[in-house]
């Protein structure tokens, strides 16, 4: 299947390990936003996406891409700060799932972070990738 996986950017060595689990069990990543083809330089602060509005809106519009593009969307919980575009990108894949029926929805971990829309009904709670992957390979 083609997966997304959202997360905080500041627990991008975590969404790289989910994103690994689910390549190694067959999967492909449908955009991987903890990389880009400048290497690893993040837009972190508000300053560098005001410095470069043209990189940030490119990656926007990839990060939305990979979100319409897969069969499957995980959200990433266990971060220590609170995430932003992770939550866009939920709400992407909530309205895709209620008007197409796809992707799948999963959230994995604890929940640091609350948000309503983890209680959706086409959200999927998972404790691990490994319990997502599980499901995955009996679809």
């Amino acid at each position: 299947m083609k997966v997304f996986v959202s997360g905080q950017i500041t627990d991008i060595s975590s969404v790289r390990a989910v994103q690994q689990a689910l390549v190694d069990a067959g999967h492909t990543i449908t955009h991987d936003w903890t990389r880009n083809e400048t290497g690893d330089r993040m837009l972190g602060s508000v300053e560098d996406k005001l410095r470069d509005t043209e990189e940030t809106g490119r990656r926007a519009q990839l990060d939305i891409q990979g979100v319409v593009e897969c069969d499957a969307y995980v959200i990433c919980t266990d971060n220590a700060s609170s995430g932003k575009g992770m939550y866009v990108e939920l709400g992407a894949a909530l309205a895709l799932n209620v008007t197409h029926g796809t992707p799948l929805i999963f959230l994995i971990g604890q929940m640091n972070h609350m948000s309503v829309f983890y209680f959706h009904p086409a959200v999927m709670r998972m404790k691990t990738v490994d319990e997502v992957i599980r499901y995955l390979n009996e679809q």
